[in-house]
């Protein structure tokens, strides 16, 4: 069950730097860890790609059709309980959206992905853990020796030995939190190297996961490549290079609600010639979709 910090943490939006600087403890499992496809699609050139399921409203349809063919990354889903379908995650539900996507990250669960201004997805580290469900994955103290590493580097790289005095007494973390302030990031001379900081950690990033590919493979894609049930409410992909291929909606309580939700998903099914189907209730639904997961993992 995702906490009420889970749910700040995932749609409150925030900067690249935040997300990048921002750790609540000196714990390596605080620091987050960016979702860029071009970074995954070097490491793995043969992507997955593969039908899945999005929840969403009539009020973000557009939003989601800009997103056709782009790097930008969606959450969305192989499983989903019909509850979840019809009141929504981060929107008021009612809309299912079918489409084709690359997966970057599968997962039987919620990922507890957060979005920065740029639309860039970024995961917990701890999340990578535990994402077994059983404790740190096999090799995964490797990946943990990687990442304090390369905090450690940066650190040393970036600031000034007069402000990092004594690092015997002062964990690398503890700096690495304070660097916005310590490079005086609100002054033009302070964003400039902070940006170059930035640049250090997506490329060090990239680096130790593709030192430790093997580990991060099974994370990321061993639950893709398995039969894509899960116990919990939802699972979650994050994916892009999306393709509508159709339009699934449920009736709302209300018939005003009702009515004008068929209006606008009919507008759009026109405009964009997509199909969409009605649904008399989200059961019914729901075992669309797992049939649809199910043939394509025969095939």
């Amino acid at each position: 069950m995702k906490s009420f910090k889970g749910y700040l943490n995932e749609f409150v939006i925030q900067s690249t730097s935040d997300y990048v600087f921002d750790t609540l403890s000196n714990s390596i499992s605080d620091i987050k860890i960016p979702i860029s496809g071009p970074m995954f699609k070097r490491i793995w050139p043969d992507t997955i790609r593969a039908t899945v399921f999005h929840s969403t409203d009539t009020e973000h349809l557009a939003g989601l059709k800009k997103l056709e063919g782009k790097k930008k990354s969606i959450s969305a889903f192989f499983s989903m309980m019909s509850t979840q379908m019809e009141g929504g995650i981060a929107t008021d539900g009612g809309v299912v959206v079918e489409m084709e996507a690359d997966v970057l990250i599968s997962a039987k669960d919620d990922i507890m992905s957060a979005v920065d201004k740029g639309g860039r997805r970024w995961v917990e580290m701890s999340w990578f853990e535990n994402a077994q469900g059983r404790g740190n994955p096999v090799g995964f103290d490797k990946v943990e020796q990687g990442f304090n590493t390369l905090i450690k580097d940066l650190v040393k790289k970036h600031l000034p030995s007069d402000q990092y005095p004594n690092p015997h007494r002062l964990a690398p973390l503890e700096v690495w939190s304070d660097m916005k302030r310590q490079l005086k990031a609100g002054t033009p001379a302070g964003a400039k190297k902070i940006s170059l900081v930035i640049k250090d950690y997506f490329d060090g990033v990239e680096k130790v996961i593709k030192k430790n590919k093997k580990v991060f493979e099974t994370i990321f894609y061993g639950y893709a490549k398995s039969k894509r049930q899960t116990d919990n409410a939802w699972d979650e992909q994050i994916v892009n290079n999306i393709k509508i291929k159709k339009l699934h909606y449920l009736p709302r309580e209300e018939e005003v609600e009702d009515e004008e939700q068929q209006e606008n998903v009919d507008a759009f099914a026109e405009k964009y010639k997509i199909p969409a189907q009605p649904w008399d209730s989200s059961m019914e639904l729901e075992i669309y979709t797992r049939a649809v997961v199910a043939k394509e993992i025969k095939k």
